[in-house]
């Protein structure tokens, strides 16, 4: 049996007459005239012979495909979800890629936070560099999108938003504070002032992700968004606490005619500065360590010392209400429990 199945036997043309007369027994020779001589077989055309088939059978149907990832892919699970309300797929989308460009931005900067804590001296400056390169880039692509005019009046507006403020921080950080942080060459700046360089931008992308996070979500907070929030809080208390010490301690020291209270006071102001001062905002480390060396100076030359303290009573006064206005006290406030209400009796 043929191992060729039927459906793909080849026809050809076949001579039967040749075919009949090669399979016949050969006979004896006779005196008779010898009959002519067959023709030979047409010649077959120059084509290939022709194939039959049996009719294909029903196409498989191809597997569908699978969906496209979803924009929040990458973001942090807290990100994703909020993300993933966004009903408009477009403004979906873009609060995804802008959120991503974000993380990326934070995520350079982690890697300065990290060199930064080792004990040894080390160069930042190529660091410093990355980070500035991911702003940049998310500053272009802000730049892009909030021309569009497929942008919905109320989102152009929050992304707008958070272009100018990234815009004012990173010139600010790296053309006016910090001239020349993306170098490598010798060390120009101290560990104190590249943590305050560092600090500056991170507070802002922080706050960048959190209003954009709002705009999706106005639920949102800094405690459930990020980690480090939740240490910020106490931090936070921390600070106004010490503040608030420390505005007595001055005003006490300025009503004082004895020397022990205003000697007391500057030892004070040297402790919170090394303890204290770094909960601070980092954009007021620099005005808070002026009004120290200032009252240092006017103690030491005992000149203008209480007006100094004066003046120096009225900025932390203002400090502590800037203090208090800090989301992470305000949201606190909101989750204590309301004082009972006291009964009045007859």
């Amino acid at each position: 049996m043929s191992d060729i199945p039927p459906s793909d036997a080849l026809e050809v043309e076949i001579d039967l007459d040749e075919l009949v007369s090669e399979s016949a027994p050969p006979t004896e020779p006779t005196c008779a005239p010898q009959a002519e001589a067959p023709r030979p077989p047409p010649p077959v055309p120059d084509c290939p012979p022709a194939v039959t088939t049996t009719p294909p059978a029903a196409a498989t149907p191809a597997p569908p495909k699978p969906p496209a990832a979803p924009p929040s892919l990458g973001l942090p699970p807290q990100f994703a979800k909020i993300v993933a309300k966004v009903e408009d797929g477009r403004r979906r989308a873009l609060a995804a890629s802008t959120l991503l460009r974000i993380m990326k931005s934070l995520d350079a900067l982690r890697a300065v936070e990290e060199a930064l804590t080792r004990q040894k001296v080390i160069t930042v400056g190529a660091l410093f560099g990355g980070v500035r390169a991911q702003a940049t880039s998310l500053l272009a692509y802000l730049t892009e999108t909030v021309v569009k005019d497929d942008l919905d009046d109320e989102f152009r507006e929050v992304l707008d938003g958070i272009r100018f403020v990234m815009a004012h921080e990173i010139g600010k950080v790296f053309s006016y504070e910090f001239p020349g942080l993306t170098s490598d060459g010798p060390a120009k700046f101290t560990r104190a002032e590249l943590t305050r360089a560092w600090g500056l931008l991170h507070n802002c992308l922080q706050q960048t992700a959190i209003t954009l996070a709002r705009a999706v979500d106005p639920a949102a907070t800094g405690q459930e968004l990020f980690e480090d929030y939740r240490s910020k809080t106490e931090n936070s208390l921390t600070l106004y606490r010490e503040l608030q010490v420390l505005l007595q301690k001055v005003k006490t020291a300025e009503k004082a005619n004895g020397i022990l209270l205003k000697h007391s006071l500057v030892r004070h102001l040297e402790h919170f500065r090394e303890e204290t001062m770094h909960f601070l905002m980092y954009k007021d480390w620099g005005e808070f360590g002026r009004y120290v060396d200032e009252v240092k100076r006017a103690f030491e030359e005992m000149e203008d010392f209480d007006c100094v303290l004066h003046g120096f009573a009225q900025y932390l006064s203002t400090l502590i209400h800037h203090v208090g206005m800090r989301e992470v006290l305000s949201a606190r406030r909101a989750q204590e429990p309301a004082a009972p209400a006291t009964r009045m009796t007859a």
